[in-house]
């Protein structure tokens, strides 16, 4: 539409200018309504503002129609239990059965989310079926643009915070983990910690891996 084709303005407009500019484009009233939202994403100074207008854009049937694949990345990335999901399907005693994966996700989500995000999953090829048709992971990556992954990234790791919050108060202590450290450090310190904490995640990500025989359940480990 002509809105895609004149995404290259999108910037620096205010209200009047983005009225002009929909004005002088001879654009339709959706059309008009979607490059308000280009532009104002484009403009937003916070992470609040620029993921809404995303998900007005994303809305947007034509846009949705052109960008599938991105709109359904950001849906994956932004919800934290996409990736609890990919992780359950490797449960030996795995069920593909929406109660039963709600209810192992802690009854946190709702059955048309948990369907969803199994048709999601299939279509990005994450999730993929045998010969019997049985259910399994695959070993796709998910590659996005910058701006969907910063976007996506933040909501998930907020959605994590949240979790790790209720489960401070809700789960008993001999199932969860908390402790912390509140230490002044110079920048080169705070570097080597970061450092540190990605290899500590590499190390580990690869000991469970190698070290387990039957995996019966998912966990959430955020540093």
């Amino acid at each position: 539409s002509s809105t895609l084709k004149n995404n290259l303005i999108a910037t620096n407009l205010a209200q009047e200018g983005i009225f002009k500019v929909t004005k002088g484009l001879k654009l339709t009233p959706t059309e008009s309504k979607f490059f308000t939202h280009l532009v104002q994403m484009t403009q937003a100074t916070t992470h609040e503002e620029k993921d809404f207008h995303f998900r007005q854009l994303a809305a947007y049937r034509p846009f949705r129609k052109a960008k599938e694949l991105t709109a359904l990345q950001y849906d994956c990335l932004s919800h934290w239990y996409y990736a609890a999901i990919l992780e359950l399907v490797r449960l030996h005693d795995f069920q593909e059965n929406p109660e039963w994966i709600a209810r192992r996700l802690g009854g946190n989500v709702t059955l048309s989310e948990v369907r969803r995000a199994l048709t999601d999953l299939e279509q990005l090829k994450f999730l993929t079926r045998d010969e019997g048709q049985k259910i399994k992971r695959s070993e796709q990556t998910l590659v996005t643009p910058n701006e969907v992954k910063s976007l996506s990234v933040v909501n998930f790791h907020r959605q994590m915070c949240d979790l790790a919050k209720k489960a401070v108060s809700e789960m008993p202590p001999d199932r969860r983990e908390f402790s912390s450290i509140t230490i002044a450090l110079s920048e080169e310190g705070f570097s080597k910690i970061k450092a540190k904490f990605q290899e500590f995640k590499r190390e580990l990500d690869s000991y469970l891996e190698e070290n387990q025989n039957q995996k019966n359940q998912v966990i959430q480990i955020n540093l």
